[in-house]
């Protein structure tokens, strides 16, 4: 098969962002370039037609609560990986499972070149309308996701998801600690019931929303 010559610029839009100022730490709108993610999948499979491979590494799929994330792991012809999460919310989208794999497809895409300089959603310093997620660290992807505790403790899953959450919207790990003596009175997430994460879960995801529309 012939190889495409694809293009980056003719495929770009304009995203809003908001970045925070490294000096004042406040927070103001701007718009960058943007390569949606179908364009991202075009760039990437004109320039790789085989031995690739796309592997779901871990996920969390929570009806009751209407809550997804996805840990997606791709590899190019030339044998580079790189892994991207995502994660979504029903009250954001109905369709929110399919975004939240969307998104960490579109992050590990762009982890590999592919609208690496298009993609303000993997920087640090931005918050985008996709909402960015942050990778977790090598010690929490290398956790087997189908590992349960015996007992009703917060799972594996479940920390990988704050974790991500946490970052993404600019919390540091001691705000994290504040939040989690307040709301539940312990001070360490590893001490959290399954059922306190998933509170947790939900309350920071509150937390990302209102930033993205304030």
């Amino acid at each position: 098969m012939a190889e495409i010559n694809f293009n980056p610029e003719q495929h770009l839009t304009k995203l809003p962002i908001r970045r925070r100022d490294a000096e004042t730490g406040r927070w103001h709108n701007e718009s960058a370039d943007y390569m949606e993610v179908k364009w991202r999948m075009v760039w990437f499979r004109s320039e790789n037609t085989q031995n690739t491979h796309t592997v779901i590494k871990d996920k969390i799929i929570d009806i009751e609560r209407r809550f997804a994330y996805f840990e997606v792991e791709v590899t190019d012809s030339k044998g580079n990986v790189e892994i991207g999460v995502g994660s979504e919310t029903g009250d954001d989208f109905e369709d929110y499972i399919e975004k939240a794999y969307t998104k960490a497809y579109g992050r590990a895409l762009a982890a590999l070149g592919y609208g690496t300089q298009f993609a303000p959603e993997i920087s640090d310093d931005n918050a985008v309308v996709d909402a960015p997620v942050s990778r977790p660290t090598a010690e929490a992807t290398a956790v087997n996701s189908n590992v349960h505790h015996a007992d009703d403790g917060i799972t594996d899953p479940q920390r990988r998801a704050i974790y991500a959450i946490y970052t993404a919207i600019g919390l540091t790990e001691e705000q994290m600690r504040d939040i989690i003596h307040r709301r539940y009175n312990k001070d360490d997430s590893k001490k959290l019931s399954k059922q306190e994460a998933s509170d947790l879960i939900d309350y920071l995801n509150d937390i990302r929303v209102t930033k993205e529309t304030t």
